[in-house]
């Protein structure tokens, strides 16, 4: 069975075609389209086909799609008008928040905090009341819904989230309310707290809903254009989307949930990053994606994808289980300037695809990293990068000469300065995922990929001590390839607000059951056999009268040892999260988690015997390391690597999707899979 991943980024749209027995088949990248992103999808699946014979299409089956859409609506804030109907007395609850101060304003009493989702004026209530056990306090006022519904039409907009107080213990008012809003108004999309997040702590549900409602009007209608389009182009075509929680889904079923879309292209590379350490052996890895945009990173202890419902989004929580990445706005693209006070300064604004970088000679003329690493010599010049562009080093040495005037430097100090900058940037960000989170980066390798990743990953790497670094096959599309080898995934959650004793576990154990025949159901519906199918089982507990809680996973069956199995997890858990653990303090249950997880496709690749061949270089490549001193190193071709070759020393290794800079002292080995695993020197 074969399958095309597409990764759409804010520079390339990346895609893979694959086969489960035999691995890659072809890979590609051509230029991301903002106007018509299902275009960009469909071309580079067009162009990874076109790289492969007939034979090869005889098992197609599946197109797994990682998307930004939800991003770039989130991060631009250019959604639609959006609605709120909440309970009488609780139209402000988005805007009271948590009474919270930013950190930028902490000590600004004149700040007024960021702007609500959804204006004042846009935020409706009407008379209903559940109470606290799930009983009806009030009926639901069916004409006042009906009158805010025509207001919201009147109005021109779009969506709306409906988010009542203890909807997630009795949602039959909220279900009402949608269908009495789809009555009057039919061309408003509703999303309820009730089914985004059934879960106690009415902001976090409102903040929730309330973004799932803002992107719906526009990742719904692009979802459905884009299955036309993969349908169009090749019938009979399943289409997969990948969330957040670094699983795929249905675009229907993607459609309804959009908030669960925010991380939907980094998550792939999250995945593809979890298959990478299974080959390699090597447990613990850090994972940066470097891509045009952004660079993303993750950290995962013991292979495992590490999963969070603590995120926040334009200021906002967003309780939806995602994978937790630490994202910081240095790519490839990231322009460099001096600000109004001089400061010489790298991102987090960026050339995008259009104009792009200055060396892509499509009108760009500001220095971006990627005009750095080709005036530097890591990126050749005349590189054909995508399917229209072609590296031209003198255009990103004028620009570099430009800034570099105003900072009185020539263009190979300024070049090196770019550098220099964004390479202190993205090793913050991996202190930040590892250090500031009680984990040592010397015990973890650095797997790194995105188009620009492998440049840079030798610099972090030695920045934070970390001794291995490793760069997959076709690194600057492993986004793609980690949809391609990804699961159906379908998490479903339950407020449950008991003590962790005996006394909750026949309560524990049906709410747990609900939740887990509603994940197989699904894994059902989206045609995945039984064979196919795992559940996992979690909770969210704490110490009594604690804030926040720990996601603990937990066993099925509750046999005599499952309450001291399930406590002993949280307190060594909580020891590792927070410092400190308190054996014999009383435990709370405030969530029961499932999540379904569905096999699509094999991912258990045979390694290649090692090769006896010496590698072979293909010339050499001149790079500026300092202002005054200019290296000559070999350059290896990627492609013609085999497993079990070595290479000592300084090297460039360049493939048709990434350039990976090897520094001196090092040794760099080719596994059996294809990896290339740089040990650092002083760790040989």
């Amino acid at each position: 069975m074969k399958r095309i991943g597409v990764d759409a980024g804010g520079t390339f749209t990346d895609a893979v075609f694959w086969d489960e027995e035999t691995g890659l088949i072809s890979s590609a990248k051509v230029s991301s389209r903002k106007d018509d992103p299902a275009g960009a999808v469909v071309a580079a699946a067009s162009r990874v086909v076109a790289h492969a014979d007939d034979a090869s299409l005889s098992d197609l089956r599946d197109l797994v799609h990682g998307t930004t859409i939800g991003t770039n609506v989130s991060l631009e804030r250019n959604g639609p008008r959006t609605a709120i109907l909440a309970t009488r007395g609780f139209r402000d609850v988005l805007e009271i928040a948590r009474l919270t101060r930013s950190s930028e304003a902490l000590y600004d009493l004149l700040s007024p905090g960021p702007a609500p989702l959804v204006a004042r004026k846009d935020r409706f209530e009407v008379a209903e009341r559940i109470d606290r056990d799930g009983s009806v306090v009030t009926e639901l006022d069916e004409e006042g819904v009906r009158e805010a519904a025509r207001s919201m039409s009147s109005r021109g907009i779009s969506s709306v989230a409906v988010s009542f107080l203890y909807s997630y213990l009795n949602a039959d008012h909220e279900r009402r309310a949608a269908e009495l809003i789809r009555e009057e108004a039919p061309e408003i999309s509703v999303s309820l707290s009730s089914e985004i997040l059934p879960q106690t702590r009415e902001y976090e549900r409102t903040s929730t809903t309330a973004l799932n409602a803002y992107l719906a009007p526009v990742c719904a209608p692009y979802l459905a254009h884009l299955t036309d389009q993969v349908q169009a182009w090749r019938e009979g075509l399943q289409t997969w989307i990948m969330q957040s929680n670094g699983g795929v889904t249905t675009p229907q079923r993607a459609a309804e949930h959009p908030v669960n879309l925010l991380l939907s292209g980094p998550s792939g590379g999250v995945v593809a990053g979890r298959w990478i350490s299974r080959q390699t052996g090597i447990a613990n890895t850090i994972t940066v994606d470097m891509g045009g945009t952004s660079f993303d990173v993750a950290l995962l202890a013991d292979g495992r994808i590490p999963l969070t419902t603590a995120r926040e989004v334009m200021e906002m929580p967003v309780r939806v289980p995602t994978v937790d990445i630490e994202t910081i706005g240095t790519g490839g693209g990231s322009i460099a300037y001096v600000d109004s006070g001089g400061q010489f300064l790298v991102g987090p604004r960026s050339a995008g695809a259009v104009p792009g970088p200055v060396c892509y000679g499509r009108g760009g003329t500001e220095p971006t990293v990627t005009d750095a690493n080709a005036v530097l010599g890591i990126l050749a010049d005349g590189a054909e990068l995508g399917d229209d562009v072609v590296v031209d080093r003198g255009l990103a040495e004028d620009a570099c000469a430009r800034l570099g005037a105003k900072l009185g430097l020539d263009p190979i100090e300024t070049a090196l300065g770019i550098r220099r900058i964004s390479n202190a940037a993205m090793a913050g960000a991996v202190r930040a995922i590892s250090v500031g989170r009680g984990h040592d980066p010397r015990d973890f390798a650095l797997n790194a990929f995105g188009g620009a990743g492998p440049m840079h990953a030798a610099d972090i790497a030695l920045e934070m001590s970390i001794p291995t670094v490793i760069v997959p096959p076709v690194a600057g599309c492993l986004s793609a390839v980690g949809l391609v080898v990804s699961d159906v995934l379908h998490n479903h959650a339950a407020s449950f607000q008991m003590r962790l004793d005996g006394r909750a576990i026949p309560a524990l154990a049906a709410t747990l059951s609900g939740l887990r025949r509603r994940a197989v159901e699904e894994l059902a519906d989206d045609g995945i056999p039984s064979e196919r199918q795992t559940v996992q089982l979690a909770l969210d507990l704490s110490y009594v009268g604690q804030n926040t809680a720990i996601t603990v996973e937990v066993d099925e069956g509750f046999d005599a040892g499952w309450i001291a199995r399930t406590v002993e997890r949280f307190h060594a858990m909580h020891e590792r999260v927070n410092g400190f653990r308190v054996d014999g303090e009383p435990i709370d249950i405030t969530t029961a988690r499932v999540g379904g997880a569905g096999s699509i496709t094999r991912t258990d690749l045979r390694p290649a015997p090692p090769s006896t061949e010496a590698p072979r270089s293909h010339g050499s490549r001149s790079l500026v390391v300092s202002p005054t001193q200019i290296l000559d190193v070999p350059l290896f071709r990627r492609e013609l690597l085999l497993p079990g070759q070595r290479i000592e020393g300084a090297a460039v290794i360049e493939s048709n999707d990434t350039t990976f800079v090897v520094p001196g002292g090092s040794l760099t080995r080719v596994d059996g899979y294809g990896n290339l695993l740089l040990t650092l020197g002083g760790h040989r």
